[in-house]
């Protein structure tokens, strides 16, 4: 092993590196991860685990289930919040997305998430003891559903004696979780990047919910600084609810991708 890590240390290829990819939440800025998969997939670059919060659990679980990045680029087109939930009186959320569970189960078949080719984990939290839960077993679309429970928005999942909300309110770009998985080359993808300009005012309360929404993602990057490369999409001043966007968002993520991929290539000793 010693003389891997001296070829390394001297630039020479040595020891594979297991690449992790860790999508973050942005509720429907979620389409910008398709374009940046798209780009990778165009270029060869193959995540050896994907690590996903909130849309990014939802775009991530997706990919590792086989469904490609054009793919789901068309899906995102056809759907709506109708098709994903439904209003209920105010409770402990304004909107069930337990539907959302249905609809992965028919485009992935059901699968769990210990039949996937590619590992993935997808993050919560436990808000009754404010801890990150990591769910790497069991039902794929339950799991994603947990994972994009936004809260004060969408209902919270039950679980045992948990309380499980959207991973993005303790940790919106989880770069740990994808080293604890064994990745030692990390590339993560940033969708709520600090804002260019100051925000719109908020003119009903589904704007002041994504604003809401916004400050507490955006304060939750503890990891961001762990990963070898961060890709930023130019979607700052992007709605977080506008299915309209989907088109806009994917040619985003490609051009950041596009930004990235020379130097991700030359990270991974690929040749053209």
């Amino acid at each position: 092993m010693w003389v891997l890590d001296w070829l390394e240390k001297w630039g020479m290829p040595g020891r594979p590196r297991r690449t992790g990819l860790v999508l973050s939440g942005g509720a429907i800025r979620g389409a910008a991860h398709l374009g940046v998969l798209q780009v990778f997939d165009e270029h060869g670059i193959r995540p050896d685990l994907i690590v996903g919060a909130s849309a990014g659990a939802v775009v991530g679980g997706l990919y590792c289930a086989g469904l490609s990045p054009v793919e789901l680029q068309q899906i995102g087109k056809e759907m709506n919040w109708g098709r994903l939930g439904r209003l209920v009186r105010p409770g402990l959320g304004f909107f069930d997305i337990s539907r959302m569970e249905k609809v992965i189960d028919e485009l992935t078949g059901g699968v769990t998430i210990e039949e996937l080719k590619t590992p993935f984990a997808a993050v919560a939290v436990d808000i009754l003891t404010r801890e990150l839960i990591v769910l790497r077993e069991g039902s794929l679309a339950r799991a994603i559903r947990t994972s994009a429970s936004l809260p004060g928005i969408f209902t919270p999942v039950e679980d045992g004696d948990r309380l499980l909300i959207d991973g993005g309110a303790l940790n919106n770009l989880p770069v740990c979780v994808a080293q604890d998985m064994g990745a030692d080359y990390t590339i993560a993808v940033d969708l709520v990047p600090p804002p260019i300009a100051p925000m719109e005012y908020p003119e009903n309360i589904l704007e002041m919910w994504a604003l809401s929404i916004y400050i507490v993602m955006r304060g939750r990057y503890t990891d961001a600084h762990l990963a070898d490369v961060h890709i930023q999409p130019d979607i700052a001043q992007t709605s977080f609810f506008d299915f309209g966007q989907i088109d806009s968002l994917v040619q985003k993520g490609r051009e950041a991708a596009l930004d990235n991929v020379g130097r991700i290539k030359a990270d991974l000793r690929m040749t053209e």
